[in-house]
């Protein structure tokens, strides 16, 4: 059985919860695919062999990672607005707004030059001929490409992060976490930043109702560590429902 993850957020940085859940039933999967945020816990989880492992790992970089990312939170709609406002009086287009070595930077602090396990499927949205690839260069090369957000950052060697393309790779069993937000829409660059998201979230839905086993997820936390309770607690109760 495959899994896959959303990743267009830190609340991401809860799926050791699930993985926790996962350990207790004794369900364990084939390829695990990721994309953006989620494949930071998903990485520290294979590697370790352990959630809580992966827990420790995951809450060690956060704080690095809420700085380094203006969306960590996720798709923040007042944001958006403002950042492509910026990028177009500036004529950067796709530049990005935010220095590419700062992303890189992040990386190469947290995560080691090596090979990719087989089980690890880390995606990411090629511009050149747009499709999603599943990544198959070196972990550090793999996971700045997954994490290069569009707007923050210019694409990386023609990669962007997939989160907010597709919002989530295909497989059997799929989970995804959203943060709930209110939306006012004013303006025509409102209504186009809107109708993208909500393309995004046409993909999310149809993969989410083609996949056998899923978990979705809506909240307004902000913190993935205040969600890691309630992420294990329905883990927990639909692998035991479906075991």
């Amino acid at each position: 059985m495959t899994l896959a993850f959303g990743g267009n957020s830190v609340l991401y940085f809860s799926l050791p919860a699930f993985f926790k859940a996962c350990e207790e039933f004794n369900l364990k999967f084939d390829e695990i695919h990721c994309v953006g945020f989620s494949c930071i816990p998903v990485y520290y989880y294979l590697k370790t062999g352990s959630s809580n492992q992966s827990y420790v790992l995951s809450k060690n970089l956060y704080e690095d990672a809420i700085k380094t990312f203006h969306f960590a939170n996720g798709f923040n709609f007042t944001n958006v607005i403002e950042q492509i406002r910026a990028l177009y009086k500036a004529s950067k287009t796709l530049a990005g707004f935010k220095s590419q070595k700062v992303l890189v930077k992040f990386v190469e602090k947290y995560f080691p030059d090596e090979k990719i396990d087989k089980k690890l499927k880390i995606h990411a949205f090629n511009l050149n001929t747009f499709n999603d690839e599943i990544l198959q260069d070196n972990l550090r090369e793999a996971i700045i490409k997954t994490l290069t957000l569009p707007l923050e950052f210019a694409p990386y060697n023609g990669y962007v992060s997939g989160a907010w393309v597709y919002g989530i790779p295909e497989a059997d069993f799929l989970l995804i976490i959203q943060k709930t937000f209110d939306v006012s829409l004013n303006n025509a660059v409102d209504f186009m930043v809107y109708s993208t998201y909500a393309r995004t979230q046409k993909i999310i839905n149809q993969r989410i109702n083609n996949a056998k086993y899923k978990i979705k997820i809506s909240t307004k936390n902000s913190n993935p560590f205040n969600l890691s309770t309630k992420l294990y607690e329905i883990s927990k109760k639909y692998i035991g429902g479906i075991i």
